[in-house]
């Protein structure tokens, strides 16, 4: 059923796996967090990383669900243009996170505050990866795979698939409403719409979605990085830091997606993807007289 519902209703497809992914990882987190405390484990009530980890698990389980009922599960290990490759094509984000991620170690470290316990810093890193596995698994491998094919490889077909993809993306960062403060929230919605076109830009020219993985999780280290070092902010703490000055990101990620998906490099994205797009049935041959 979601293989026929993807190939007839494609956009519809996309808005359910997302309703899918954010509704399921809700209800499992409740329900997660009522069975621990019932159990009495509050060291997993307390911490913000570990409560993450088990989130998005359940994220990566609805992704690879989607894929595989979809026939999409190669996807997982589609070699593209290779890792080490990809993240040449993604240089330019991972330049940017590098030195956003040193500048936060210089210059906001904080005073006094010892580094928290290596076990729990190992928690946050593996959350930041968990993140980046579940969101790119659904946003890029489940919902711009499925738009560039409806689109097709031309050029407006990518950057529609690129465009819309990354609106979903940026919408599904509006729960947090539920915990950060709305302009923070609406800045962050801007951020993720700008950095979602320039991941799927990545993917569509690596074949590679390992790539945006690693790409994405890295983000998060960076922006999370000393609520995961020391503990001295929340997540719903950094997004109501958020403020208008986050626009600027809007193009610092939009203009490299540009250069990215200029035309005489958009046979690429064909070379990787056209094998998933669908074929058109060939004429029979004409009978010989």
């Amino acid at each position: 059923m979601i293989k026929r519902i993807r190939a007839k209703h494609p956009l519809g497809y996309c808005v359910l796996a997302e309703v899918l992914f954010l509704a399921g990882m809700m209800v499992f987190t409740f329900a997660a967090l009522l069975a621990a405390g019932l159990m009495g484990l509050d060291w997993i009530l307390a911490d913000e990383f570990l409560t993450t980890i088990l989130q998005e698990i359940f994220g990566v389980g609805i992704g690879l669900l989607l894929l595989w009922r979809s026939g999409k599960q190669n996807l997982l290990w589609r070699r593209g243009s290779g890792f080490l490759d990809g993240m040449l094509v993604g240089a330019y984000p991972f330049i940017i996170v590098s030195w956003s991620l040193i500048s936060t170690l210089l210059l906001a470290r904080p005073e006094n505050t010892p580094l928290k316990p290596a076990g729990e810093i190992l928690v946050f890193f593996l959350a930041m990866f968990m993140v980046g596995a579940a969101e790119e698994i659904l946003f890029r491998g489940v919902i711009a795979e499925t738009l560039l094919e409806r689109f097709g490889t031309s050029r407006s077909g990518i950057w529609k698939a690129c465009i819309l993809s990354a609106l979903f993306f940026s919408a599904a960062h509006l729960t947090n409403l539920m915990g950060s403060e709305p302009l923070g929230v609406l800045m962050q919605c801007a951020f993720t719409f700008s950095f979602g076109v320039l991941l799927a830009a990545i993917y569509f020219r690596t074949g590679n979605l390992w790539v945006p993985i690693f790409i994405h999780a890295y983000m998060d280290v960076a922006g999370l990085l000393m609520g995961g070092l020391y503990g001295t902010q929340s997540t719903a703490e950094v997004v109501s830091g958020y403020d208008l000055t986050n626009l600027i990101s809007v193009a610092i990620y939009l203009l490299p997606a540009l250069v990215l998906l200029r035309r005489k490099k958009l046979p690429l994205v064909g070379i990787y993807f056209s094998g998933d797009l669908p074929q058109e049935p060939r004429p029979e041959a004409s009978a010989q007289p």
